[in-house]
């Protein structure tokens, strides 16, 4: 057998396992529905019906055919494919988390301009204009395990449209609940600017993760000044000495940063060094009674200083710089839906219909959850299927892209010497 042959032979098994391994309790029509709408989506590279039917084999039926059952079952809002899929996803990925992956909390947007009569359209902030348009929500969960590659656990759409939704905080409280109800535990919890409402901060505590969380600096903290005046940033200070309450960005300005950090960057293709500083000092919430600690960062070019609220015990400019490196790699999950708009074309969904909206959005995850699998899993599979695509000399900043392109020509390959993918 000959090399391209033995390769998509290869990628034909591993598929096939994949599929076997999330396809748990589906019915036959189930699992062909998932089989073709994952292989579709794969060659088509857009959530569009009638282009994932077409680049489907002719199996003996027409086009209209196919494009009719794929849509039947997109819009089948009576069965639980969408439950059932849930429950069997976290098998793949469970077993790679460990207590310091880092679990990425975030907030996308699926805009829809254009759209007029699409179920429950909400206002929400497209993220690359910055404008007000028609659109869904998606409250997203990735588990970094290894730099670059970020696995997609969650990632949901949602809108204020819809009946009886509880609000954002509430979907975002519930999705966080169910992940770390997955990983029994383990992970620390990474959250940008705005995952500092008190609501979620209370709710984490209550339930004891561990989270580093960036503060947008209007929060009220409480800090600990003794006797001589100045804030504490040990933990035994409770001799003499009382809690006073200060905004975060004021409690910042005030909080030393005597320790030097430097972090080696890729940059418009060039290698830039960048130096800045750290401190920490001890706060705890109003109302609340544990004990946090706040790591300032300051930054040449900056004027305001990074603030960052954690549960991770900090004596040491290691563990300060740790947690700093937690937060860093919460640009994995921008990555992630750039991957998801870009790779697989997520906005360009046309269905009208809810449950075909959130069907589509849970196949697109899968296609990226293969990927990064692929990654973790399957890593000289990885390097044969990125060479069969014949990229381009240059080290990528972000593997999935090869990878995809590399999956994709393999599949067409196999479609065009009429090989069985599967």
């Amino acid at each position: 057998m000959s090399r391209p042959e033995a390769l998509l032979e290869s990628i034909s098994d591993n598929l096939g396992y994949f599929l076997q391994k999330i396809d748990v309790g589906l019915t036959k029509p189930r699992k062909k529905f998932l089989r073709d709408s994952l292989i579709g989506l794969l060659r088509a590279g857009r959530p569009i019906v009638c282009q994932m039917a077409r680049k489907l084999p002719d199996q003996g039926v027409t086009f209209l055919s196919r494009r009719d059952r794929i849509e039947s079952h997109l819009n089948n809002d009576r069965d639980d494919f969408d439950a059932q899929i849930r429950t069997t996803i976290p098998s793949l990925w469970v077993p790679l988390v460990r207590d310091d992956t880092p679990i990425i909390l975030d907030m996308s947007d699926l805009a829809k301009p254009l759209a007029r009569t699409m179920d429950y359209l909400a206002t929400v902030r497209d993220g690359s204009t910055g404008q007000l348009v028609n659109g869904y929500w998606l409250v997203e969960l990735y588990a970094s395990v290894c730099q670059k590659n970020p696995i997609p656990i969650l990632l949901e759409p949602f809108s204020h449209e819809q009946p009886f939704c509880p609000g954002q905080n509430p979907v975002l409280i519930a999705a966080v609940r169910q992940v770390f109800q997955w990983s029994a535990g383990r992970g620390v919890l990474v959250v940008d600017r705005g995952g500092d409402a008190i609501t979620l901060l209370c709710d984490w505590l209550d339930q004891k993760y561990r989270f580093v969380v960036r503060l947008r600096g209007d929060r009220d903290l409480l800090a600990f000044y003794n006797s001589v005046g100045g804030p504490a940033d040990t933990v035994e200070f409770q001799q003499d000495g009382q809690w006073v309450p200060i905004a975060a960005r004021d409690l910042a300005e005030r909080t030393a940063t005597s320790y030097r950090w430097g972090r080696v960057v890729k940059c418009k293709g060039r290698v830039v060094l960048r130096i800045g500083q750290i401190g920490w000092v001890r706060v705890r919430l109003p109302g609340r009674s544990e004990v946090l600690t706040m790591v300032v960062s300051r930054q040449a070019g900056c004027e305001t200083p990074m603030m960052l609220l954690t549960t991770l015990t900090v004596e040491t400019v290691a563990d300060a710089k740790r947690v700093l490196r937690y937060y860093i790699r919460r640009w994995e999950c921008e990555e992630g839906i750039r991957l998801l708009k870009s790779g697989v074309n997520l906005e360009r969904i046309r269905t009208f219909h809810w449950t075909a909206i959130c069907r589509l959005v849970l196949l697109s995850v899968l296609v990226m959850l293969y990927l990064t699998w692929l990654v973790e899993r399957k890593p000289t599979l990885t390097e044969r299927i990125i060479a069969f695509g014949q990229p381009l000399p240059e080290e990528p900043n972000f593997l999935l892209y090869r990878l995809l392109t590399g999956l994709t020509e393999a599949i067409d390959a196999c479609f065009y010497l009429r090989r069985d993918l599967l």
